[in-house]
């Protein structure tokens, strides 16, 4: 016969929706005591996410943070012997998933350099860890980084066994041992995705130089960007030279994997263009801290020659303030005196 009633320290299934992902936590008494000595497993999966995230290979770490007892009650080991594992009402779940948030976050600041996980490798979304002893397990995923995002994960507490009792439509408080997909338990993680972002160098060549009518020549760039979630976006640069020779400008902050293309709008009063008008290229992110690698940013190069022209003046930049919603905006330039 189920035994419906809660005690402190017994074990319930609590699992919130989109805000984190399956959290198995003390909850319902189930009708038959736990079998201490079974080995479990978890299958966690990713499946929906960005082809770029499923491509990756994705590292899960298990800390097992407390022991569990026939009855359901945990006891906190090593360093965890500490961490709050009272249990809370199953009556408001949403109460619960912010208490056992808190705890998770908890676990994860008593880690120590020494303490050993249990790691298993997700590919294509998917892995599954097993021969996992009975208790409770803080599952903590480090930042994924791919070509052009970082996914970040929220760290949880996982019960090992578990039951669906308290999900509710009549489901069994039989302890599952298993987490898996065959038995509606399978974890899945909800990575939050962060935008990377990289450079682009605009290079410019100047063949000879007019100095007739004085000496600064001012070349302007449109810079038209397109994301990989198709916002599009324009700024506008500019080089001026007083010589001969060569320099170029960059352009910070573009989102990763975004497709730009670079026109030379004006090319000074006597001057011409000896390379192509419009360049295209594809933004590379920035290396991350973590990584140690020789980058490049994405560049486009432009030359430009005297046409034989003795026309004085040189151009204007025209103004595009960065916004409060992160676009640029476009503003009349200050008139010259």
């Amino acid at each position: 016969m189920m035994n419906k009633r809660l005690k402190q320290g017994s074990t319930f299934l609590l699992a919130v929706a989109l805000t984190f992902p399956l959290l198995t936590l003390p909850g319902a008494k189930a009708a038959s005591a736990i079998n201490t000595g079974q080995k479990c497993s978890i299958e966690f999966d990713i499946s929906g996410n960005s082809s770029e995230l499923l491509s990756a290979s994705i590292p899960v770490k298990l800390y097992k943070v407390a022991s569990v007892d026939e009855s359901g009650n945990y006891t906190g080991i090593g360093a965890f012997s500490k961490l709050d594992l009272s249990s809370v009402s199953a009556d408001n779940l949403d109460a619960a998933a912010a208490t056992w948030a808190e705890r998770a976050a908890e676990a994860k600041k008593l880690l120590k350099d020494d303490t050993e996980p249990t790691t298993t490798t997700l590919t294509q979304g998917r892995g599954t860890a097993t021969g996992l002893d009975t208790g409770l397990y803080l599952v903590d995923t480090p930042k994924v980084i791919t070509p052009n995002y970082t996914y970040t994960f929220t760290p949880y507490l996982v019960s090992l066994p578990t039951n669906n009792y308290y999900s509710g439509n009549g489901a069994s408080d039989d302890w599952i041992y298993d987490l898996t997909k065959e038995h509606n338990s399978a974890v899945g993680l909800k990575p939050e995705q962060h935008v990377r972002y990289g450079n682009l160098v605009i290079n410019k060549e100047l063949v000879d130089h007019n100095a007739t009518f004085g000496n600064n020549a001012t070349f302007v760039f449109q810079i038209d960007i397109t994301t990989l979630d198709n916002k599009k976006e324009t700024r506008i640069e500019e080089l001026t030279f007083d010589a001969a020779g060569s320099h170029s400008v960059t352009i910070e902050k573009i989102p990763a994997g975004s497709h730009v293309t670079v026109t030379e709008v004006y090319s000074g009063a006597s001057y011409e263009l000896a390379s192509a008008k419009s360049q295209e290229t594809d933004i590379i992110a920035n290396p991350e801290k973590e990584t140690e690698v020789e980058f490049k940013p994405a560049e486009v190069s432009f030359i430009n020659k005297h046409d034989g022209r003795t026309n004085g003046g040189y151009g204007v930049k025209n103004n595009f303030k960065l916004d409060e919603n992160g676009q640029y905006q476009y503003t009349e330039p200050a008139e010259k005196n």
